[in-house]
């Protein structure tokens, strides 16, 4: 008999299953495949972690406490799982056009919150990050306080943390029914027969939300996002300081990416957009020869040096889409016992050392000073999406 069960072993199951126990409760988990699933958004080898949020004075916040955090994690588990090599914002024309009001508005936060950052020209950039074409980029800002994490990694060793706390880790048991008694849950079945019994369920099964919770599709879905890793036979350009997490006219095109990963003799570049509807389970995750081209025209424009790089690996990344963009973090409604913990809208893992805070405060009825607006809502297809960064033509998902 658990005190809490979680459905779900990514960032939000694993972080919030290491909270609950670090508050003495008896903590279930379960989860379909091995941790780190293999098809979970988490299992990647990097995800950037940023301040930048245009004007989302909240996220930024979030943000700040966060890589404070990712510090003390890195700490922690004796592992350097955060890399702090800055993010650079890179526009084809000056921030101050309308056009450009997400990288506008995000270096206005940065300085007026005491920051240090480096606004460059062409010039400047062409002597600083001399992989990027100057002739494309005009204007670009880096903020060294920010950075990439090893996904996967994480997900990996905070598995084996919450172990270590008294977390029951049940793995191969794929939550299929809730076990529900005049309004109340008491027990979790699973798909291999099992059923776990527990006061309170969390489901933060990422793509299988609302599946899970069927109440929650209208107002989530699921979307694959393409990820490509370029073999990089010369890397001298692509490592840090001569390269950083970047962003390129990410407001206007979806592209970004991350420095030379000696571990996989790759630089892995990814595209942030509104992306392709996709069921978790029953539709093809296989990046398309479209978009491959996509990307081969981004490279040549953006970043010569690697036109002719091969292309060693693609993946689908899945995001949990709300339509407005926030986190999905609250009780049911009407089904006592039962909470959610999910929507990640793509940036999940870089909010990682908050969201089991945020998830074990609800749980336990309390107020976390960030749980406002991430709460049960009603969301129509007329609700605007709000993380500017994220390339939507009409701001609807």
């Amino acid at each position: 008999m658990y005190d809490f069960l979680i459905i779900g072993g990514g960032i939000f199951g694993v972080s919030t299953a290491i909270e609950l126990a670090k508050r003495k409760h008896k903590v279930g988990l379960l989860n379909p495949d091995k941790i780190p699933h293999h098809l979970a958004a988490s299992t990647d080898v990097t995800k950037a972690v940023r301040m930048e949020y245009g004007s989302d004075t909240e996220y930024f916040q979030m943000a700040e406490i966060c890589i404070d955090r990712w510090h003390e994690w890195n700490d922690l588990f004796k592992e350097q799982l955060y890399h702090e090599v800055g993010l650079l914002m890179l526009c084809k024309d000056s921030m101050e056009q309308s056009t450009r009001s997400y990288e506008k508005a995000s270096f206005d936060n940065l300085v007026s919150s005491g920051y240090k950052t480096d606004r460059l020209d062409a010039q400047a950039l062409s002597e600083r990050f001399p992989a990027f074409n100057p002739e494309v980029y005009k204007d670009s800002n880096y903020n060294p306080r920010a950075g990439y994490v090893e996904s996967g990694r994480v997900v990996e060793l905070m598995t084996a943390y919450a172990r270590s706390l008294g977390v029951n880790i049940h793995e191969s048991q794929t939550a299929e029914e809730f076990v529900i008694d005049k309004g109340q849950l008491t027990g979790v079945k699973s798909r291999e027969g099992s059923t776990f019994n527990c006061g309170h369920a969390i489901v933060a099964a990422g793509a299988h939300t609302p599946y899970l919770v069927p109440e929650l599709k209208p107002y989530m879905k699921t979307t694959g996002h393409p990820v490509f890793w370029l073999k990089c036979d010369s890397p001298t350009n692509f490592k840090p300081p001569k390269m950083a997490v970047f962003m390129a006219e990410i407001s206007n095109t979806g592209w970004y990416g991350f420095p030379f990963l000696e571990k996989h003799g790759i630089v892995k570049v990814a595209k942030h957009t509104h992306g392709q509807n996709i069921h978790p389970d029953q539709n093809d995750r296989r990046v398309s020869d479209e978009e491959v081209e996509d990307m081969r025209r981004f490279i040549e424009e953006s970043l010569p040096d690697l036109s002719n790089a091969p292309l060693v690996y693609t993946r689908k990344c899945l995001y949990t889409d709300t339509l407005d963009g926030h986190f999905w973090i609250d009780h049911h409604p009407e089904i006592k016992g039962l909470s959610v913990s999910s929507g990640g809208s793509g940036h999940g893992m870089k909010m990682g050392p908050i969201l089991g805070e945020m998830t074990a405060d609800m749980a336990e009825g309390k107020s976390h000073r960030f749980s406002d607006r991430y709460r049960w809502r009603h969301l129509t297809t007329d609700t605007v999406h709000s993380e500017e960064a994220r390339f939507v033509m009409d701001r609807r998902i």
